[in-house]
């Protein structure tokens, strides 16, 4: 069985995530990524939500199968948005790629309300995406309350875009692993503008044996991530 690697490119929007940041270091950064947009700066109580962010993604690079991390900070209704990418690769055990993606499928079907599971034809393989939203906010009837609070929490809810696809054994000889895309956002933002962006990169994932560097277009945005 040959270990796999993945090539890539990145829209120039993204920036690769550091790992392992402290709070600190994410502000930093997250404050580096919006003065590099040519925007202002937003006050530190608008900007911890989005370091806060930012964190928990290098954090999650650090410790977990991730083997990229990248966000982009996007301008909506007046407001600053941080968008998290991620790629994943881990183990997966099947038959052949159809197999997979009906299992798949089928957990995905389980998950229940805010889920829609889909099949998507990529250059480097089927695969199964389901787009989750936050679940609707709940309508108060008395003023200030449970109700009232959870409305509020939910206009600031994530929405997530996860995309999972089966190795195909035809690009890597011997394939058991299963790469996870997973790009999140705030649930209010303009989804169909994200969509824009995350279509580009799964089009440029290709699945190479690990140790040959397939070679990519050239541009600044193109990656390379080995199994490990």
């Amino acid at each position: 069985m040959s270990a796999t690697g993945i090539a890539f490119e990145i829209p120039s929007v993204f920036r690769e995530v550091v790992p392992g940041l402290s709070p600190a270091q994410a502000e930093a950064e997250v404050r580096a990524h919006l003065e590099a947009e040519g925007g202002t700066v937003p006050p530190p109580g608008r900007i911890a939500p989005l370091a806060a962010a930012y964190e928990k993604t290098s954090a999650l690079l650090a410790t977990t199968d991730i083997r990229y991390a990248a966000t982009c900070f996007r301008r909506f209704r007046g407001a600053w948005s941080v968008g998290t990418l991620t790629l994943g690769l881990s183990p997966l055990t099947y038959r052949d790629t159809a197999a997979a993606l009906a299992g798949i499928g089928t957990v995905l079907a389980e998950r229940g309300s805010g889920t829609d599971a889909r099949t998507l034809e990529l250059p480097c393989g089927t695969a199964a995406f389901t787009v989750r939203r936050p679940e609707p906010a709940r309508v108060s009837t008395g003023g200030a309350g449970p109700d009232a609070a959870g409305s509020a929490d939910s206009s600031a809810a994530t929405a997530q875009l996860q995309v999972f696809i089966p190795v195909p054994p035809e690009a890597v000889p011997g394939a058991q692993s299963l790469a996870t895309v997973v790009f999140s956002a705030p649930g209010a933002d303009p989804w169909a503008e994200h969509w824009a962006l995350v279509l580009p990169f799964l089009r440029s994932l290709r699945f190479v044996p690990e140790g040959v560097r397939d070679r990519a277009p050239a541009g600044a945005g193109a990656g390379w991530e080995d199994a490990a």
